[in-house]
């Protein structure tokens, strides 16, 4: 099992709209595009957004990425979350438990 970890630095007072707009992905574009959960800062940066999505395997992350990244909804979507990000990464973990 593999903890894909995606870690937005939001523009300055911008976190609310960036989870607001990832809780709409999830809705209309599936967990993936916007994790199984959103995390949002209680300290360290201000304005970071992190969501994490549980996969099988680096092979599911990549098939299913390549799903969303293919629905038309997406590009819309991405273009509405752009203006809201300064930065962002990704992080992948193996689950050992």
């Amino acid at each position: 099992m593999v903890l894909v970890r995606s870690v937005f630095q939001a523009k300055y007072g911008k976190g609310g709209e960036l989870v607001a707009l990832f809780k709409e992905a999830r809705e209309v574009l599936g967990p993936l595009a916007s994790g199984d959960r959103i995390l949002t800062d209680a300290s360290g940066s201000f304005f970071t957004v992190v969501t994490e999505t549980e996969v099988d395997s680096l092979a599911e992350w990549e098939r299913r990425s390549a799903e969303v990244f293919a629905q038309g909804e997406f590009g819309d979507w991405f273009a509405r979350m752009v203006p809201l990000v300064e930065s962002g990464g990704r992080e992948f973990y193996n689950i050992e438990d």
